[in-house]
């Protein structure tokens, strides 16, 4: 753990240009957080290690064996160290902790062989230094002695035995860095954003043996070449290079992404049900739809909680895995947020839930969000659900109440918790909400409840009225109707745009999703530079609307009323929801002209997103 610390400092040192503007009390912040990312991977490090040295049998205390598990210690750790010290160099050419991706970066090589000596030899000094703390970690180990007792009777092995089991169990809690529900899922290399306020800083706390390690088995994007670069960016442009003179306009920006909000509950979106008679479950909802601009064709590129956020704040849809879980989470991008602060825009993000759940304060940093508002800072744990945060009905209303302390023009996103199982809703509310037909719908009845009174709440503010709210789901909720039982109707959200006035107010066909969310905003508000989005402005009427996600091992395409699913090598569906909702009827390699058409978009789609992750090119650079 020391060592770690010591390459920590190094890598600080040896790149001081890139963070000389981090203060030190962040340092200190920096290097606490680190020390957690440290903790998880030593014990990766040395797991073999630990489980053989405490297993309660005999023979550990060998000659042959202690001098095999000490080479075993030395080897591994010394590996480790390397990779810290590599990267103190190679962090400048990449701006980012190394992961087993560097092998796909140079597996095209001949001569790595040649590349890796010159390397070695222009930067001798690093193999010096990696010498060093190789040699300090066995002078160290060398000098403590441990005896190792002889399993002699029943009493002896229960007691080592006892010892085992619960250190297994705290370097299982250790590895996690946690336990639900203060940490929800293991740690991962995104989770460093929460101990930094500039992005930049996050690959001071991860380490590189960690970052190697989360990077196994993870989605490693495959780099392709269907087009030449101007046939790409004519088939599908990602930079955004706004012509519009017309002034900006300074609107309050809230984005509400809510749990599970699937398009089947709500009744707005499903007008044609139930011969026009379906009502769904969420009655606010619906009215306020009567005085927004709704999208009632629109899909979420997500499919878990953690997806949803960079999709709508970001742009960047979740293709073969989660972009903040995935090898490529350290890659520099735009946002909302970073465009808007050029702007004068104060930026924040709201999530009842315990800080740290979801990884969501760490990529509020990573998208350049100010400030983090979470289970601490609302800082009463009686409103506590038992299970995932804040009562959705308590939180909301909070978060709307600390908007009224920012300078205006803001933004800021609410991601809601309640809606989720076990689905608890308080008691007093509970008798007031419709069961509906499966469990779920009095859950998103009650996230319905909680955006009314965060509404009501709204309404009282004296900036509402200059405030674009737009509200979906994270991803859809579990169907019910077997016409959101296909894997087109997994992916359904609700896009509403809401501005008080009659302004924006209105139905629209047009195929949305969530990566449109973002530049659709910023063309709205007559935003004048350039940036990167995977998405399209939903209003301009020039650019080809679509949806993507990724279901299955394939990637889904919906462009008008088809989609067609492509697994890389060939197109294995295609069917048109206006006349097979249920995807009954596959019309693929039929002979029809769409299906060319879709293959060209969703060939460029993929080759646009994975040599844009791999290059880490997901913002624009001149």
């Amino acid at each position: 753990m020391v060592l770690f610390s010591v390459t920590r400092l190094l890598f600080y040192l040896f790149n001081y240009t890139s963070f000389s503007t981090t203060s030190y009390a962040q340092l200190a912040t920096i290097f606490l957080g680190g020390l957690r990312f440290d903790l998880t991977a030593v014990l990766y490090i040395n797991s073999l290690y630990i489980t053989v040295m405490l297993m309660p049998v005999n023979g550990r205390g060998h000659p042959v064996f202690r001098k095999i598990i000490d080479y075993l210690f030395f080897t591994t750790n010394a590996i480790a160290l390397a990779l810290n010290c590599i990267d103190i160099i190679y962090y400048r050419f990449t701006s980012t902790r190394t992961r087993v991706t560097v092998f796909e970066q140079f597996s095209g090589e001949n001569n790595y062989l040649q590349l890796a000596y010159n390397m070695l030899v222009d930067y001798f000094y690093i193999v010096i230094i990696w010498l060093s703390l190789v040699a300090l970690l066995i002078w160290v180990t060398k000098k403590i002695k441990v005896e190792i007792k002889t399993i002699d009777s029943t009493e002896a092995f229960l007691i080592q035995a006892f010892v085992f089991i619960v250190f297994i169990g705290l370097a299982i809690i250790g590895v996690r860095s946690g336990l639900p529900p203060k940490q929800d899922f293991p740690l991962a290399p995104s989770d460093a954003g929460q101990y930094v306020e500039n992005p930049g800083d996050i690959v001071l706390v991860q380490n590189t043996p960690f970052t190697m390690m989360m990077s196994l088995n993870k989605p490693v994007y495959t780099r392709v070449t269907y087009y030449d670069s101007l046939t790409l960016e004519r088939i599908y442009p990602v930079i955004k290079l706004p012509q519009d003179t017309a002034q900006f306009m300074p609107c309050n920006i809230v984005l509400i992404v809510v749990e599970s909000l699937g398009r089947e509950v709500v009744g707005a979106f499903n007008k044609n049900l139930d011969n026009g008679n379906y009502k769904g479950y969420t009655p606010f909802l619906d009215s306020l739809a009567d005085h927004s601009y709704i999208f009632i064709n629109s899909y979420a590129n997500s499919r878990i909680s953690i997806q949803g956020s960079p999709a709508v704040l970001a742009s960047i849809p979740s293709l073969q895995g989660s972009f903040t879980m995935s090898n490529y989470s350290g890659n520099h991008i735009n946002s909302l947020a970073t465009e808007l602060k050029k702007k004068g825009y104060h930026t924040s993000m709201f999530h009842g839930a315990p800080n740290g759940s979801l990884g969501l304060n760490a990529f509020a940093v990573q998208a350049g969000i100010e400030h983090y508002y979470g289970m601490n800072e609302y800082g009463n744990d009686d409103d506590y659900d038992g299970v995932w945060g804040i009562w959705d009905h308590l939180f909301l209303p909070y978060a709307i109440n600390t908007m009224d302390s920012f300078r205006q023009p803001f933004l800021s996103e609410v991601f809601t918790v309640s809606s989720h199982h076990p689905y608890r809703i308080p008691a007093d509310i509970k008798e007031n909400i419709p069961e509906g037909k499966a469990e779920i719908h009095q859950s998103l009845g009650y996230a319905d409840y909680s955006l009314r009174e965060m509404f009501k709440t709204a309404k009282s503010k004296p900036w509402y009225k200059n405030t674009i709210f737009v509200i979906t789901g994270d991803h859809s909720c579990t169907p019910y109707r077997p016409e959101y039982r296909t894997s087109v109707g997994t992916f359904t959200v609700p896009i509403i745009f809401f501005k008080p006035g009659e302004e924006l107010v209105g139905e629209d066909t047009v195929v949305a999703q969530q990566i449109d969310i973002m530049p659709t905003l910023l063309s709205y508000l007559n935003y004048d530079q350039p940036y990167l989005a995977f998405g399209n402005d939903l209003f301009d009427p020039s650019t080809e609307k679509f949806a993507i996600s990724y279901y299955g091992n394939a990637f889904q395409l919906v462009m008008g009323d088809w989609v067609l699913l492509y697994n890389l090598q060939k197109s294995v569906g295609l069917y048109n929801l206006r006349n097979d909702i249920q995807m009954r009827n596959n019309l693929v390699n039929t002979g029809l002209e769409i299906q060319s058409k879709m293959e060209r978009k969703v060939k460029a789609i993929i080759q646009q997103f994975n040599n844009r992750m791999i290059d880490n090119k997901l913002r624009y650079m001149e």
